[in-house]
């Protein structure tokens, strides 16, 4: 008896472990995007919608006692597992190519938080699903190791070609997604010296390096929030035309703020929403960031 009580025990805490780890991911999520005002991008609400069922059903599980539960739960934890490794890929690393915004809203590649360098929401919401699978196979293998309650031997073949396709659809989206960002984003190019044209038409001014780049890096770090003319989008970006910001403070006062970010509430957020610091993109440097105000007060309308 004490030999089938303690796998017995075991298996009740890991359910508890579970419904733990649903309740704070999705407590968390709603956190960050209620209060702090971090605006989920796509692929977030994918690991959301594939989160918080988790929360009521393993609860339901628990309550009902149901062994069936890890059959329940692990195609979802094994879904979201799936999605927020591939989100935290393309915020971390270029194994997908380029950086792309989604096609609507904030980019996918926003990075909210970076805790010590490595530590994203996705990457939190990639632990969370990680041990709710974890969880959930250590209930079902410690309930009662007969052979009628092992996982069926085709089971895991469902999940994984399920799996495969779900990130083949996430990487095709995003190089459509690219596709679209790109085709949208006409490209305005400022040549230096182009108040001089009208009395040279002859010989055009050659292209600004920094402009050139600046063009590049706003396409994909700003326009989707802010627009690729700088008009701003309601709810996510501020205007950069007529900015009164812009025109009161100098290029190392506009760098400082796009570092620090700025909260919901502050006086020059017009959107309501947050801006992540550095622009959700903490990898570019300084240098990258003038760049982009370079062509943010020369290469937009104004």
């Amino acid at each position: 008896m004490e030999q089938s009580a303690s796998p017995k025990r075991t298996g009740s805490l890991a359910l508890y472990v579970a419904l733990l780890a649903a309740w704070t991911a999705m407590l968390g999520s709603l956190y960050f995007s209620e209060v702090r005002g971090f605006v989920p991008c796509a692929l977030c609400w994918y690991q959301r919608i594939l989160m918080y069922p988790l929360a009521g059903l393993i609860a339901f599980g628990i309550l009902r006692r149901d062994w069936h539960l890890p059959f329940l739960v692990l195609p979802f934890s094994l879904l979201g597992q799936a999605i927020s490794t591939y989100h935290y890929l393309i915020q971390k690393t270029t194994i997908f190519g380029a950086p792309t915004a989604c096609a609507a809203g904030v980019p996918c590649t926003t990075v909210w938080i970076n805790w010590l360098g490595f530590i994203t929401i996705p990457f939190l919401a990639m632990i969370a699903f990680l041990i709710i699978t974890v969880a959930m196979l250590t209930a079902y293998y410690s309930d009662q190791p007969d052979e009628e309650r092992r996982l069926p031997a085709r089971w895991p073949v469902f999940a994984i070609v399920a799996i495969a396709l779900l990130v083949y659809g996430g990487v095709y989206g995003q190089a459509q997604a690219a596709k679209e960002s790109k085709a949208a984003a006409l490209p305005v190019t400022v040549l230096e010296g182009t108040e001089h044209a009208e009395h040279n038409p002859v010989q055009p001014a050659q292209p600004s390096p920094a402009l050139e780049e600046g063009e590049r890096l706003y396409a994909q770090a700003c326009a989707a929030c802010h627009g690729p003319d700088g008009a701003g989008i309601p709810t996510l970006g501020n205007t950069f035309v007529a900015s009164e910001f812009l025109t009161a403070n100098d290029d190392a006062e506009v760098l400082a703020m796009i570092r620090a970010g700025r909260e919901p509430g502050a006086a020059d957020n017009r959107s309501g929403v947050a801006m992540p610091a550095s622009g959700g993109r903490p990898d570019l440097t300084d240098g990258q960031l003038a760049a982009i105000i370079v062509y943010i007060r020369n290469g937009l309308p104004q």
